[in-house]
């Protein structure tokens, strides 16, 4: 059996790692039009520079939303046990394990393959509130749900 515990963290770590490659590649950008501001090739300098500001201000918001999904793993008690399907569970169907939390994908742990979902993707919609053995519908194929811990 997983440890919801350590499967938390794993999540935490990756979504960190996520942030740090982020603010890295935001520090980049910002040091290359502090570069270009010192360029005085008319045209070209504010193209490049205007570039370089679209560029920040998707980073900026990719950061932004990174930090939105942190602050919902943050609501997460690990060691809190579930007896429906909400944020923070660990669902087993009759195909894969999912954890609800947010949408970092397939997660690998002690040998186990995790989905971690976020509850506003189609997937966290379909099973919120949701019982063992309730049956599930996700897209064309059925699921039965066999443990939610």
């Amino acid at each position: 059996m997983i440890n919801k515990t350590d499967l938390y963290n794993q999540c935490v770590e990756k979504l960190q790692t996520q942030l740090d490659e982020m603010q890295a590649a935001i520090d980049k950008v910002q040091e290359s039009i502090e570069g270009e501001q010192s360029s005085t090739a008319g045209n070209k300098f504010e193209t490049a520079r205007a570039m370089g500001h679209e560029e920040l201000d998707r980073l900026n918001r990719q950061f932004f939303n990174l930090n939105n999904e942190m602050n919902i793993l943050n609501q997460i008690n690990a060691s809190k046990s579930c007896n429906s399907v909400q944020l923070g569970a660990l669902v087993e169907t009759n195909k894969k394990m999912l954890y609800l939390s947010v949408a970092l994908g397939k997660i690998e742990l002690n040998k186990q393959v995790v989905f971690a979902v976020s509850v506003k993707s189609p997937i966290g919609q379909a099973i919120i509130g949701k019982m063992p053995h309730d049956e599930i519908r996700i897209g064309k194929n059925t699921e039965k749900i066999i443990s939610i811990n």
